[in-house]
């Protein structure tokens, strides 16, 4: 049976929302959602009377809110622990060299606000955050040497050689400027993920952002900074 898009996607959003559930209690929610919803739009629904049912529903938060308190589930609250863990994998091996990017990663495990998933990501892309980037940026790589000299041929002509030893192919610069980039665009990806998945409140007090706009910002624009430093740099001594 082929849903609507908008079906489709309030599903995937219930799923989310309810990803702290345990599977079977999980599976089991959005499995009914999704039946009452099968049987009761009509087939070749318009998209008016889709919204129209969906908005009947609720919001999928607002349901997987229902299932924990059902289910007796306290929702943890994001704190002083998840503030600190985010930008600690991100930038914290910079400032405080390995270490810093360790404490972000046991701060990462102690909260109870993230999934396992997240967990992982987290612990997996990249590990050491931004400063697997930062060492590629700087460290040394093999030097092309070049030598030149005359000579003269059989028949009295003088001549140039040129000949180069050492340096990377062509093939093998581009493979490190793409490690590069992956190395700086990771991390970044992997910090807005777990800021993303934060539960936002009380119960989940709905609508209040763990982050400010103003701390998001500085938090993404210091990774940012950080990667696009290591880039040029790296660019600039090859």
């Amino acid at each position: 049976m082929t849903r609507h898009t908008l079906v489709d996607g309030y599903l995937a959003d219930l799923r989310d929302a309810s990803r702290d559930l345990p599977r079977r209690e999980r599976e089991e929610l959005v499995g009914e959602i999704q039946a009452h919803i099968d049987e009761t739009l009509p087939a070749g629904a318009s998209d008016a009377e889709v919204r129209t049912l969906l908005d009947r529903l609720g919001e999928p938060e607002q349901i997987a809110d229902a299932e924990r308190e059902r289910l007796g589930i306290d929702v943890p609250v994001a704190g002083w622990l998840e503030r600190l863990t985010i930008p600690l994998l991100l930038i914290g091996g910079v400032v405080i060299p390995v270490v810093g990017w360790i404490v972000g990663l046991a701060f990462l495990w102690l909260s109870r606000c993230w999934s396992s998933r997240d967990k992982l990501i987290g612990t997996l892309v990249v590990p050491g955050g931004l400063l697997p980037a930062l060492y590629l940026a700087l460290s040394p790589t093999s030097t092309e040497v070049c030598v030149s000299g005359t000579g003269v041929d059989s028949a009295g002509k003088h001549f140039t050689t040129h000949h180069c030893t050492g340096g990377l192919s062509t093939g093998a610069q581009i493979g490190l400027i793409l490690l590069e980039v992956v190395l700086v665009v990771a991390p970044i990806y992997t910090a807005i993920r777990l800021a993303r998945h934060l539960p936002t409140g009380e119960g989940a007090q709905r609508g209040r952002m763990v982050f400010s706009r103003g701390q998001a910002l500085v938090i993404f624009l210091g990774g940012l900074a950080v990667g696009g430093a290591a880039v040029l740099v790296y660019l600039s001594t090859r």
